[in-house]
């Protein structure tokens, strides 16, 4: 299966096997000369293949420089052929299609001499790429001939080192000058020698994760001598990615206390051995064990098998950075797994001055703006901020110079200062474990500035329109990438940092030196290039094949002059300067990221209708205007088309874009019209900003024929005013095309159109039942739909409706599935509606906002599992209802409530009397929940709010 991708480590080979596959077959009719051409070469890259395999494989001090340049030679091969092979396919394919008129065009009706014609048409064509691959063929052989004439002698003694393992430093680091470490070490003591309950006496283990650098390790072993002397039996073992096993279980035994009788080899007994024998050891005894840096779930099971279970109170302490791991050591309801955090700025800043300064007051005023930079760069990373300050500390003079010579280091576009690979080979670790396409994943994370904040959608299309993802019969290849991506996150390679309510990531970041390690490996294996400066291009020698800009400043367009880009497969332009590269230059581009976050700018791609093989468009302007090209239809492979503005009707879409047949996500800016005959885009999976007062009835119906949509948005904008009966006949249309739609999992509806309109959508014949979000807060429905009750797959719920009454609540509460219901009653309520016992068994975040004041009740046993409440009112008629929700101390699971008071139309002692009420109620909770009370006088209670 991997074979199929492009990989960091193999270039491009696993997907140019396939292509030179499809030249040998008859489709392309290549001559008997070319054909023994690619056979040669498609045998000699299988076997170039398997080599590039066992050298990524090899640690990285055991690679030997000459097989890394050897290899870094066939992956640039492997690029220049496949480059080759697409051209050709292209060539051939253009040659082909393109039609003669007139005489000519009559006498093509004939089969025969269609294919004749083709063939005498491509012929010439067919020649010159016989001769490219004998060319290619002549390469290859010159690489393997210049291995075997330089290739060293593998018996070869190579030099005897071992490498000291740096995170014994962890163990035995001077206590007095750790920060930040007191209080989780106390949380976790805390956890462990709790006596309360039942499971005291059980045994109990506790899992920290957290990615490398972070003081697993330091955490641990803190806790370990704190607690010294308070267990019959301690140990602390580090396993490392490719554990001993026997070797682990032994140290246990030595540690713990277990004598060897005389004339016994310890080192001779096998795993199930050692196992029965520590088992009996312990079975009777206190022990505390620390099992330290775990990747994998199979060794902990079989180390758990030899902790025998007991009722002495016993605890084990796992560390990992992988979180199913971490998952895997906490098997039992007592167990306990903890996050390790990264220092705040405050702890960071004590760290740093106490280790250079010997205090928190030493440091000159003239370093104070460096030093800040610098720790700026470690990102509160205990490991980096230790190795920084060190190296700091050593320093004969505080020259600022100097310091600003070590923070020009950090930067990612430059190497690590030599005396910080310690921290390099820690992060390392975690790169090092991965298999060989999530090396690829996680190097393509270059492509992103510093500090960038990453759409997990975005980065999983890339990496799909760039090849890296294995092509699964099983699952889609998008379900694959995201696994990809997700596995990423397990790592803790990639930070979250915003997750739905199904706690799936959306977007994440990178730590700054964790992309430090990944701009160093795409160095090495020239897989990405990163400049903040265009004439950085002139002095670049090889081919640039993935190339990522962050221009800020005035560019002058000439510079790209001496710059090879022919070769470069992604193109990715940040920053705020107004200037694109020349897409001309960019002949066999697949992927193209352009970002311009807040000048004007009109930006002219009607250059990009040459790059055929492009796969991902994605352009961000906030303010201007996107002009592109007339035919788009020529951007055959074309799968993502994204384009997002600020300002309406500031891009036109191509009237031929609906006849890219492989076009698989659209994501057009609000306020402007698709082109006509859109149900023909049946490969479609997302549509997004679709407005429904901009579009024809005719592209409305459409709709109904993109039977393989996954994810719908429907927006309309108030620049097109309709009728009542024009708007009613818009949604009769929308609603039989939503009814043929049955692989919908999201869709969003902000329509913002009249009640008298908005309900036809509530007897909708057949929902899309696979739904698992569904949006229709802004649609001012009268009640909530009854066809809601079947979306059994249902976790987030949004809904605009004029009033709610217990019937409707009761429609919802089946919902076994939803985790997030968003409810805006517009309306007046007329009564009160009680939310019993009974239902909302998985809820946990629960948003309700009337323009009046609520009449809701929670009633005992009311949403059990019910975590955050958020409540927004208007104070008028608080004087007559004096409540706008009672029964709060019925919700067990709350942890934060969230109540915004509007005082339009009310008085002013009506909003303070509610929050006062308010905020006694809460109070009730035996649980005491963290409460967020405010009274707004201008809050809106608009749709627009």
């Amino acid at each position: 299966m991997e074979a199929a991708v492009v990989s960091v480590s193999h270039g491009a080979i696993g997907s140019l096997l396939g292509k030179l596959g499809d030249l040998l077959a008859g489709e392309y009719k290549l001559l008997k000369e070319a054909k023994g051409e690619i056979m040669f070469l498609k045998a000699e890259l299988e076997s170039m293949r398997v080599f590039l395999e066992r050298t990524s494989d090899a640690e990285e001090e055991e690679a030997d420089k000459q097989e890394k340049c050897w290899a870094e030679e066939v992956r640039d091969l492997s690029y220049d052929i496949e480059d080759n092979a697409d051209d050709f396919m292209l060539r051939v394919e253009c040659e082909s299609n393109s039609k003669p008129h007139g005489f000519k065009g009559f006498i093509e009706r004939s089969r025969f001499i269609e294919r004749s014609m083709n063939l005498l048409t491509t012929i010439n064509t067919r020649h010159k790429i016989g001769k490219e691959f004998q060319g290619l063929k002549r390469r290859i052989m010159e690489v393997s001939e210049r291995r075997m004439r330089y290739k060293l002698d593998s018996t070869a003694s190579k030099p005897n080192s071992t490498a000291i393992d740096i995170r014994l430093l962890a163990l035995y680091v001077d206590a007095a000058g750790l920060v930040g470490i007191n209080e989780p070490r106390d949380e976790l003591i805390k956890v462990m020698l709790d006596q309360d309950g039942v499971c005291a006496q059980q045994l109990k283990v506790l899992s920290v994760v957290g990615f490398g650098g972070l003081g697993k390790t330091t955490l641990a072993n803190e806790i370990y001598c704190k607690l010294e002397g308070q267990f019959q039996c301690q140990a602390f073992v580090s396993v490392s990615q490719k554990p001993n096993i026997r070797k682990i279980l032994r140290n246990i035994l030595s540690q713990a206390g277990y004598v060897v009788l005389d004339q016994t080899n310890m080192e001779s007994w096998d795993e199930d051995q050692l196992i029965r024998t520590l088992r009996r050891f312990l079975a009777d005894k206190r022990y505390f064990i620390v099992i330290d840096d775990i990747w994998d779930a199979t060794t902990w099971s079989i180390v758990r098998c030899a902790l025998p279970e007991n009722s002495n109170g016993s605890r084990v302490i796992t560390t990992t950075r992988i979180e199913t791991v971490a998952t895997a050591c906490c098997s039992n309801s007592y167990d306990y797994l903890y996050k390790m955090k990264l220092l705040s700025n405050e702890e960071s800043r004590k760290l740093f001055l106490r280790r250079v300064f010997g205090s928190e007051d030493g440091c000159p005023t003239y370093l104070e703006d460096v030093w800040a930079e610098i720790l700026k760069r470690c990102g509160g990373l205990p490991l980096a901020i230790i190795s920084i300050s060190s190296l700091l500390a050593s320093q004969p003079k505080m020259l600022k110079g100097q310091w600003e010579d070590i923070l020009n280091s950090l930067s990612s576009n430059f190497e690590v200062h030599p005396t910080l690979e310690g921290t390099r080979k820690i992060l390392n670790l975690s790169y090092t474990n991965l298999p060989h396409y999530l090396k690829t994943c996680m190097l393509y994370l270059g492509i992103y500035p510093e500090g960038y904040t990453i759409n997990k959608n975005d980065l999983v299309r890339q990496w799909l329109a760039q090849g890296f993802i294995s092509i699964s019969h099983v699952r889609e290849p998008e379900a694959v990438a995201e696994g990809y991506f997700n596995e990423l996150v397990n790592r803790s390679i990639v930070q979250p940092v915003d997750t739905d309510h199904n706690d799936e990531v959306l977007y994440c970041k990178v730590h700054d030196m964790m992309l430090d390690l990944i701009m160093h490996k795409c160095r090495e294996e020239n897989f990405i290039t990163a400049v903040e400066d265009l004439q950085a291009l002139i002095g670049l020698q090889g081919n640039v094949r993935r190339l990522s800009l962050y221009l800020d400043d005035v560019i002058d367009g000439a510079t790209l002059g001496t710059a090879r880009l022919s070769q470069v497969r992604a193109l990715a332009r940040f920053g705020i300067s107004t200037y694109t590269p020349p897409l001309s230059e960019f002949k066999h581009l697949r992927v193209l990221t352009l970002e311009f976050p807040t000048k004007r700018v009109t930006l002219d791609l009607t250059g990009m209708c040459h790059l055929f093989q492009l796969r991902y468009l994605k352009v961000v302007a906030a303010y201007g205007e996107i002009v592109l090209p007339r035919k788009i239809r020529r951007l055959e492979q074309l799968e993502t088309l994204e384009l997002r503005t600020y300002e309406y009707s500031m891009v036109q879409v191509p009237s031929d874009i609906v006849h890219l047949r492989r076009l698989l996500h659209l994501i057009v800016p609000i306020g402007i019209s698709l082109p006509s005959r859109i149900g023909s885009m049946k490969s479609l999976r997302t549509l997004r900003g679709f407005d429904l007062g901009m579009n024809s009835v005719e592209n409305i119906r459409d709709l109904r024929d993109l039977t393989n949509l996954k994810d719908l948005e429907i927006c309309r904008v108030y620049r097109k005013q309709l009728d009542e009966a024009e708007a009613t006949k818009l949604i009769n249309i929308l609603r039989f095309s939503l009814e043929k739609l049955c692989n919908l999992r999201y869709l969003c509806m902000e329509s913002y159109l009249p009640s008298a309109c908005s309900d036809a959508l509530g007897s909708l014949s057949a929902s899309p039942r696979l739904l698992r979000r569904l949006h229709l807060r802004g649609c001012m429905l009268s009640r909530v739909p009854k066809w809601i009750q079947e979306l059994h797959n249902l976790y987030d719920l949004a809904l605009g409706v004029k009033e709610v009454l217990d019937d409707d609540v009761g429609i919802i509460a089946q919902l076994h599935s939803l985790i997030h219901l968003n409810v805006y009653i517009f309306g007046t309520p007329k009564e009160r509606v009680t939310i019993c016992g009974t239902g909302f068994l998985a809820l946990k975040h629960f948003e309700v906002t009337c323009r009046w004041t609520s009449y809701l009740t929670f009633a005992a046993g009311a949403m059990p599992r019910l975590q955050r409440l958020e409540v927004a009112f208007n104070a008028r008629g608080w004087e007559q209802h004096g409540a706008a929700f009672g029964g709060v101390e019925h919700l067990s699971g709350l942890k934060e409530v969230s109540v915004r008071i509007g005082g339009y139309g009310a008085e002013e002692s009506s909003a303070r009397d509610a929050q006062s009420v308010l905020r006694d109620a809460i109070g009730m909770h035996p649980s005491c929940p963290a409460a967020n009370i405010k009274c707004l006088e201008n809050m809106n209670f608009t749709f627009d709010d």
